[in-house]
């Protein structure tokens, strides 16, 4: 059998920085990249999976064509090739609570971040997100084959993604609804920080789940074998 999940909600792993930090604000990995124009460390997640498509997006791809070439061992070869022009700016972090705290207290003038975490932070902070490049993802419920209350956990899903439930969710933490239903119901003020905002979207790469689930065992050992160097 299939497994399917039900979409809740959309999230981007974005380029964030600290604008009290930064004479001039970045637009693009390609800045991110920049060491001369905007000196320090910046804050990567420590894994090949979005450090690899933003490696290529500082390199000149395009979002759209970005699985198009990482899908060729010239284009992994390339994405690595890039990063090790980073590596001695590079910070590593694992969890998702570490970049706001990398950000606010200076260790890293950039870095790739969840924006939810950054949203949460932006009311006591002068952290900011950079949509452009972002890869954005959707969370989703699952149900185990073989699960004893099955029928209770579709009616929790069909109850979370109703407009209602998913206006509450992106209310308290500025992730996308999956249902568009609940985008009228929501603040312009919340929507300005949703990943799935037209403005913020139109650039983004939505994840390749298929590419990560065929090569991602591979990539991930080819990229701790190169983290460690």
């Amino acid at each position: 059998i299939q497994p399917c999940g039900v979409g809740f909600f959309v999230w981007s792993t974005v380029l964030a920085y600290n604008a009290d930090k930064l004479k001039t604000a970045p637009t693009s990995w390609a800045d991110f990249w920049d060491v001369k124009k905007f000196p320090g460390k910046r804050g990567l997640r420590k894994g090949a999976k979005y450090t690899l498509e933003f490696a290529l997006m500082a390199d000149g791809v395009a979002p759209k064509d970005v699985y198009k070439v990482l899908g060729t061992k010239e284009g992994q070869d390339r994405a690595f090739k890039k990063l090790d022009e980073l590596k001695p700016s590079i910070q590593w972090w694992e969890a998702g609570a570490q970049p706001p705290q990398y950000l606010a207290s200076g260790d890293v003038v950039m870095s790739s971040a969840y924006n939810g975490r950054i949203a949460a932070v932006q009311k006591e902070s002068n952290l900011k997100v950079v949509w452009n490049g972002g890869v954005y993802d959707f969370d989703a419920w699952a149900i185990p084959k073989g699960a004893k209350n099955a029928e209770e956990a579709k009616k929790f899903i069909a109850y979370s993604v109703k407009p209602q439930q998913q206006k509450v969710f992106s209310e308290n933490i500025a992730y996308g609804p999956a249902n568009s239903q609940a985008v009228p119901l929501l603040d312009k003020g919340i929507l300005k920080d949703m990943p799935t905002t037209p403005e913020n979207i139109a650039n983004q790469v939505q994840i390749d789940v298929g590419f990560w689930a065929d090569n991602g065992e591979q990539l991930e050992q080819r990229f701790n074998a190169w983290a460690a160097k």
